[in-house]
């Protein structure tokens, strides 16, 4: 791991989660200050000043707020450095949903080869998941953290030789058909299980595949339980 690697996302939730144990008078001058750094739409830095005025700090429901405008600029997982760690050493890798990259762009540079691909890149205006305007629809505004190349589930055929990546995959059919299209080795996923990919995809993989790790990654952990999995194919 580079010592100088960038992740402001990480560094950012770090201060969040110092904040919970911060008194309340502390807590209500640095969430608005928060705020105002992360940019946040009005409604959201009304509801965050709103938080700052109650005689104690609610962690759960102020990162809450955070997570859903900060998972658009950055990523739906929060990935410290020893969860990267774990995810490099298995290299390399092809990230199927990578949505805008960014944590792409972190294994990048950290050396590890990662190939980011999305049905549909942020820059189109299409992805319902990054970049969307204050009425939750998509924009042209987004931009990538790295180079997103256009593909599906389908296209994964091609990376036999890549461990598969998927953070947070959508509870539609994209993981599950990935598990049929994908001809390598190993797959990590990184979800909190009852929001992410499908029933079907949990029954196929425990059945096809084999558990080699599974804990819990810290991300945002006031309000989700997310789990990083490693599998190998049986």
């Amino acid at each position: 791991m580079p010592e100088d690697l960038q992740h402001p996302y990480w560094d950012f939730y770090s201060k969040l989660v110092e904040l919970r144990s911060a008194t309340p008078k502390e807590s209500a001058k640095q969430i608005v200050e928060l705020a105002n750094l992360a940019d946040l739409d009005q409604i959201k830095k009304a509801s965050i000043k709103m938080h700052s005025l109650l005689p104690f700090y609610n962690a759960k429901a102020v990162e809450e707020i955070f997570f859903e405008s900060l998972r658009e600029k950055y990523s739906y997982s929060v990935l410290s450095r020893e969860i990267l760690d774990l995810i490099a050493a298995h290299g390399p890798l092809v990230e199927l949903g990578a949505g805008n990259g960014y944590n792409a762009w972190l294994l990048q540079q950290m050396g590890v080869e990662t190939i980011a691909l999305d049905a549909f890149p942020v820059e189109e205006g299409k992805n319902w998941f990054f970049s969307t305007s204050i009425v939750g629809l998509p924009t042209t505004n987004g931009k990538s953290w790295t180079r997103i190349e256009k593909g599906d589930s389908s296209s994964v055929v091609d990376y036999t030789d890549y461990t598969l990546l998927m953070c947070w995959p959508p509870q539609n059919t994209m993981a599950f058909k990935a598990l049929t299209d994908y001809k390598g080795q190993k797959i990590i996923v990184i979800g909190e299980k009852t929001c992410c990919a499908s029933k079907a995809f949990y029954k196929k993989i425990a059945k096809e595949w084999k558990l080699l790790h599974a804990g819990l990654t810290g991300s945002w952990d006031a309000n989700h339980k997310e789990y990083l999995e490693i599998y190998s194919r049986n």
